[in-house]
């Protein structure tokens, strides 16, 4: 979400939108998110983060006399905002995990997967509160196909009202690579021993990493030199380490990483294949980081995986180890990467942030015009 928004707000400003940037003045953002933005950022003093969402935020639009506010991050519409609103969804990863259950696609319950119970039909303050944001929204922006159809579904909003605009890369994964004994001398000092296969994304159950490392501990069976890198954020699990220490995976096998940064373009460019067995994604921004390297990708044919790789990604059953580590395995065939690793260069070059700033622009166009007649 942090990345959506600074991608968004930097290109609205570069296609001549005057944009100022709210937030709670006791949070303040990351400095070097907000650096080159070039737009207003105000901070705005509140008691709680509901003051600051319902009293605060629509009184600082009535006095500005704003044209349009955007919710970007899945929270935090005005209720009573003066002026039209654009909501972004980013997932409503409750929900289809929910369905996901309850199809049998998954076994055991939702909170095998999400680390909390879920049901869409109980009622709570904060769930009907989301449900009034719904209601509020004069559109909602989504990622991806997948996930408009799932709002749609799940969410009973109409369709006319929800639009999809596709993510980005950040700009970091536009430079050119650095010569390989840079990247080199850089991966040794993080552990890293080449061949290895990447996963980048986060530690949560639902990302299924125990289930990449059953998958990997099958492919180590016919590639004993490979190893994997995990490249996840917050922090590591334990029941994860143990995990892999139950399937014989040692600190030579199996490398977890923590909030990677201006290092993950490295890992890209020196990775075999990008692979991930998160069951279900709205977007995986990732994959399309390691596309934009050129870098060929493996993922789930649930979700939206198969709407950014295109033909340019294999996917996969992700409960289907055995048939995930083939894939792989297929897949490290040289002839085989190479062909699929010009064909991910050229499907990341579809997705842009000017693409994404002018579909964006023009929903605040239509809204604007409505506003003024």
């Amino acid at each position: 979400m942090d990345r959506y928004t600074v991608g968004l707000v930097s290109e609205l400003v570069n296609q001549g939108v005057q944009v100022t940037l709210f937030h709670r003045a006791c949070e303040p953002l990351n400095l070097a998110h907000i650096k080159n933005l070039r737009c207003n950022i105000v901070g705005l003093k509140d008691y709680s983060g509901l003051h600051w969402e319902q009293i605060v935020l629509p009184l600082a639009l009535l006095k500005g006399k704003f044209d349009l506010f955007h919710a970007p991050a899945e929270r935090g519409v005005p209720l009573f905002a003066p002026c039209p609103v654009v909501f972004t969804i980013h997932s409503v990863t409750g929900n289809s995990y929910y369905n996901l259950v309850q199809s049998g696609l998954l076994p055991g319950c939702v909170s095998d997967y999400l680390g909390y119970d879920f049901n869409p039909s109980s009622y709570s303050f904060w769930n009907h509160l989301f449900r009034l944001q719904l209601f509020r929204a004069n559109y909602i922006i989504t990622p991806s196909d997948f996930c408009r159809s799932e709002v749609i579904r799940f969410l009973n909003v109409h369709s006319s009202r929800v639009i999809t605009t596709h993510l980005a890369a950040h700009q970091q994964f536009e430079k050119p690579a650095r010569p390989e004994n840079e990247r080199d001398t850089l991966l040794k000092s993080l552990g890293i021993k080449k061949p290895y296969l990447l996963y980048v994304g986060g530690y949560e159950p639902h990302k299924n990493v125990a289930g990449l490392l059953e998958t990997f501990a099958i492919v180590k069976k016919t590639r004993s030199d490979l190893m994997l890198v995990i490249a996840g954020s917050k922090f590591i699990p334990k029941s994860l380490k143990q995990k892999a220490l139950a399937l014989n995976l040692n600190a030579n096998d199996v490398l977890f990483l923590v909030d990677v940064t201006d290092e993950l373009t490295d890992l890209y460019d020196s990775a075999e294949l990008f692979v991930t067995l998160s069951w279900r994604e709205t977007f995986c921004l990732p994959a399309l980081e390691a596309m934009k390297r050129g870098v060929p990708v493996i993922g789930s044919q649930w979700g939206a995986f198969s709407e950014v790789a295109g033909d340019a990604g294999q996917v996969i059953n992700p409960n289907d180890y055995t048939g995930a580590a083939n894939t792989i395995l297929q897949m490290l065939k040289p002839e085989k990467r190479m062909f699929l690793s010009d064909l991910a260069y050229q499907q990341a070059q579809k997705f842009n942030w000017k693409k994404t700033g002018k579909e964006t622009l023009n929903i605040y166009k239509i809204l604007r015009g409505k506003c003024r007649q």
